[in-house]
Parts: C-alpha cells; structure tokens; sequence
C-alpha cells in the first residue's frame, strides 16, 4: 500500500508547515469491493524541502512536491536565514 506525503499548513499554528500522510486501501467484504483511507497529521515544522525528502526516504512515503505551502520552503535549512542576512546587510 502506498503512502503519500504532502506539505501542508498547520490548522493549529497558522504559518507553520507541516505534513500530512494519506493511504487508501482497497477492500472486499460482504457489501462488495470499496476503498477505506487513512490519513494522518504530524504536527511536526518542517524548516525546508531538503528535510521533507529525507522524512519521505526514511518512512517509504511517496512525497507530493507541489503546493503553496511547499513553494513556501526554501530547498536547504539555512538558506531562508542566510537570505535575510544578506537582505538586511544591503
């Protein structure tokens, strides 16, 4: 079964990224064949892109690169930070 990762905005600290995982599975019973989803949310901050791949890697999730709040990670931790030191230094 395949698990998807997404980058999201935390519901409970707005501006915060987070991420979310999503499975769906099927399944056959008595009533026939129908697909059952299990979703997860880790209020867990994420500080960049290079981190989510590594969380995606490490747990096998497959990772969604799209998204506002994907967009707004910066490719490496540190960067974002040593861009505003660069802004604020001009």
């Amino acid at each position: 079964m395949a698990v998807s990762m997404h980058v999201v905005w935390s519901k409970c600290e707005p501006g915060r990224v987070i991420y979310e995982t999503h499975s769906i599975e099927t399944v056959t019973d008595g009533s026939g064949v129908h697909a059952t989803v299990d979703s997860h949310t880790y209020e867990i901050s994420l500080r960049s892109r290079a981190q989510a791949e590594s969380i995606a890697d490490e747990e096998g999730f497959e990772l969604y690169r799209k998204g506002e709040a994907w967009e707004s990670l910066p490719e490496e931790e540190g960067l974002a930070e040593e861009e505003g030191l660069s802004e604020e230094s001009e």
